[in-house]
């Protein structure tokens, strides 16, 4: 796409991103062609008018419903969508009032171009497009969204692929307009319920996708360009013109035009007809991203997507607990596969204040029978919980805790949030960087003023695995390579979420477990020789400690009478934890760990948090140093809350 010349009312900066010029104008918003500070092309769609505004009441996307109340709609729906063949959305905000979405710009002509300019699409290329766009709708209708516009001038021809694009019409699945008198979307791709007054739900964009495609194979949609009340016509009464498609495609097509909605297949089964072989369903849309991939683009062969998902199907179904700091630690391991390092990341001035030793105030997740107790004197709250939802229509949904209501709210899907100490910020690695093949991003919200950004971290073909938060408000990721027993620990990368900073070492020697932190300015990790080493925050060794243990997944921490301390599992023949200086490798203290006690980082001086599972029940307990029980933090049924990701945060 090109952009054209900036007018004298468009903003010369939104956030931080530098506008270059528009790509295009529409009833709703203007869409621009921005940079930012690192010189990444981005594309900002802006609303036109103030949040009342309402300029229209029908039509296209183009030219419909511009009020301030649908672009918000389209921002929060827009979020909701896996980035499996559509544009990943980059930050959210308000500039003079104006709502704006930023998102990644997708370098190539929309479909409706290149018709115009190249005539139909063929063979590979056809079934690419098909395969493509088809991912994108199961990712949007697994959402919980209808799209409502699908059509070629909604299509971005990408160099890894096509890319669906556009949600200013969309609604939610259970809200696709039924009984409505305005006509969504645009004729040549409606379908007949949507001109019935029966709703355009998600087998109006089967139908849609169905059009686009005999368009795109033919040149012309299935009933014609004529004027609208003629394809009206045609779609309500005539048989559609597929013209020369062939083979499962031309089949599928049909399927997807019948009159009747209710014989039109679901996108993920129509997607699955295209790849004509089975693939489990948490893997679908990564192997039809992959198969929608240009032959020059990345990955070339279906091992590299066949690998990458297998990581992440591992690490969905092995979220572990995690807490006390706001880390999200996601353990990539085989289904069964026991591990003695456990997701925990406690704030080095955790020790400070003694936590109470009761509870005063209970507070349950939404739609779940887990529940936090709370004392509103405790220096460290349950702050955020993810993991695997028991309605498999959910997802893995992340729940943050809203420091003014004290609630949980929704925070998206596919990710493990951590909030930062006093809770500034809010960040997450969404699994979805799993399936990426050139850099990982993390997610950053800025809770005072809104901001949600997507900051690049490191390149692929390593992933970032886990994030846990410094004191100061400063991140550590760990990146791996690998999965299972080969999953090996290539460096970490630390950001500066204020100025947006980046710094990635690369470390050679990894063992499988993450990076810490440690004392001072310095990170933790136990190599595969079993050595712990520090580091600087560049990657330079400063120190390494022999036979101390197994190191435990948890920051170092600072308490009186022992400066700053690491803990391990102790070295055999002792069974508890040991605590060591992290300055000159000396012990510090042991502490026994009583069996059933799962070690997930330190509350206090006196007390450690320990996860115990039994008879159906999770607990996360509070514990004294004697591993005893003395206060229970939070609880719910092992089928829920043994599987999610607790984090606990210094208020």
């Amino acid at each position: 796409m090109t952009a054209g010349p900036l007018l004298g009312d468009d903003p010369a900066e939104v956030a931080s991103y530098r506008v270059r010029g528009r790509l295009g104008v529409g009833g709703q918003g203007v869409v621009y062609l921005a940079e930012s500070p690192r010189g990444e092309k981005v594309a900002v769609k802006m609303l036109r008018y103030g949040p009342a505004a309402d300029t229209g009441t029908g039509g296209g996307a183009d030219s419909g419903a511009g009020s301030g109340a649908d672009f918000a709609r389209e921002i929060e729906l827009t979020r909701r969508v896996k980035t499996f063949c559509t544009a990943n959305v980059l930050a959210t905000g308000e500039l003079n009032g104006l709502p704006y979405i930023v998102s990644e710009y997708v370098e190539g002509p929309s479909l409706a171009q290149a018709i115009a300019r190249r005539g139909p699409l063929r063979g590979a290329e056809l079934r690419r497009l098909a395969i493509g766009t088809l991912t994108a709708l199961a990712a949007i209708h697994q959402a919980g969204v209808v799209h409502r516009d699908f059509k070629p001038g909604n299509v971005l021809l990408g160099r890894d692929g096509p890319r669906v694009i556009d949600f200013g019409i969309a609604r939610e699945l259970d809200a696709g307009g039924a009984g409505t008198a305005e006509l969504m979307g645009t004729p040549p791709y409606m379908a007949p319920e949507q001109f019935s007054g029966a709703g355009s739900g998600a087998p109006a964009d089967l139908f849609a996708w169905a059009s686009t495609i005999v368009a795109a194979g033919t040149g012309r949609p299935p009933f014609g360009s004529a004027p609208t009340p003629m394809v009206v016509h045609r779609i309500l009464t005539a048989e559609p013109e597929v013209g020369d498609l062939q083979g499962d495609l031309r089949e599928l097509v049909l399927r997807c035009l019948t009159k009747d909605p209710a014989e039109r297949p679901t996108a993920s089964h129509a997607l699955l007809t295209l790849l004509g072989h089975p693939v489990p369903p948490r893997r679908l849309l990564a192997a039809g991203q992959a198969s929608a991939a240009p032959p020059a683009a990345p990955p070339a062969s279906e091992d590299v997507p066949r690998r990458r998902w297998a990581r992440y199907g591992a690490v969905a179904a092995t979220l572990v607990l995690l807490a006390a700091g706001g880390a999200a630690y996601l353990l990539a391991r085989t289904p069964g596969e026991q591990s003695t390092q456990t997701a925990v990341a406690a704030p080095r001035r955790s020790l400070s204040k003694p936590m109470r030793t009761s509870s005063s105030v209970t507070v349950r997740l939404p739609d779940s029978e887990i529940k936090v107790y709370d004392h509103p004197e405790d220096p460290l709250w349950v702050s955020s919980v993810a993991g695997p939802a028991e309605d498999s229509a959910t997802g893995y949904p992340a729940y943050v805790r809203d420091p003014a209501s004290r609630r949980f709210t929704f925070f998206g899907a596919f990710q493990a949030p951590a909030v930062s100490p006093g809770g500034a910020y809010v960040a997450a690695l969404a699994m979805s960087n799993l399936a990426r093949t050139d850099f990982n991003v993390l997610r950053l919200v800025t809770r005072r003023t809104g901001e949600d950004v997507q900051i690049r971290t490191s390149d692929k073909p390593g992933d970032t695995t886990d994030l846990r938060w410094s004191d100061d408000e400063r991140l550590l990721l760990s990146v791996h390579e690998g999965a299972g027993k080969s999953r090996r620990a290539t460096g970490f990368v630390v950001v500066d979420p204020a100025i947006r900073a980046v710094t990635v070492s690369e470390v050679p020697g990894g063992g499988s477990g993450p990076y810490v932190w440690g004392a001072g300015d310095s990170v933790l990790h136990q190599g595969e020789d079993g050595t712990v080493r520090s580091f600087d925050l560049k990657g330079a060794e400063l120190r390494s400690f022999t036979g101390v243990g197994e190191l435990f997944a948890v920051n170092a921490v600072t308490g009186p009478g022992h400066g700053t301390v690491f803990s391990t599992r102790c070295p055999p023949p002792a069974r508890g934890l040991c605590l060591w200086d992290a300055a000159t490798g000396e012990r510090a203290a042991e502490v026994p760990l009583r069996d059933g006690h799962a070690f997930e980082g330190w509350l206090d001086p006196g007390h450690y948090l320990a996860r115990i599972s039994a008879d159906g029940l999770t607990k996360l307990v509070m514990a004294d140093l004697e591993g005893e029980p003395v206060r229970t933090l939070a609880e719910g049924p092992a089928k829920e809350l043994g599987r999610m990701a607790v984090g606990l945060t210094l208020r």
